[in-house]
């Protein structure tokens, strides 16, 4: 028995003042939770990856205003807010579901055969 996760990407990030772009598109279905670097919590944790040399540094020269956690472990900083974040999340599951067709088939590893009708 098969069933479709869908691929959902957010940017992250933002233009520079000197049009640079920069950019960093994370998986939103990926995503565990989102802390404001306002919050102590998310400020060390962001320092602490960082001399672990395990933080992806999305912010570029920027200044992190949050700290997105993945359900890897992963930590990523970036540049926009949470409630912009939000936004961006919120968009793209409306894009999700109006595009059925753009979803990638995953099968369980107990299901033997995909293609086989049981």
């Amino acid at each position: 028995m098969g069933y479709t996760i869908p691929l959902r990407f957010v940017r992250i990030s933002q233009k520079h003042s000197d049009n640079r772009q920069f950019d960093v598109s994370i998986c939103a279905t990926r995503i565990v939770a989102i802390m404001s670097t306002d919050i102590y919590q998310a400020r060390k944790t962001i320092s602490d990856e960082r001399k672990a040399g395990t933080l992806i540094n999305g912010c570029g020269q920027a200044k992190a205003k949050s700290a997105i956690f993945l359900d890897n472990g992963s930590v990523v900083s970036s540049p926009l807010s949470v409630k912009r974040l939000m936004t961006l999340i919120e968009k793209s599951n409306v894009k999700a579901g109006s595009r059925l067709d753009k979803r990638m088939r995953v099968f369980d590893v107990y299901d033997g055969d995909p293609n086989k009708d049981e």
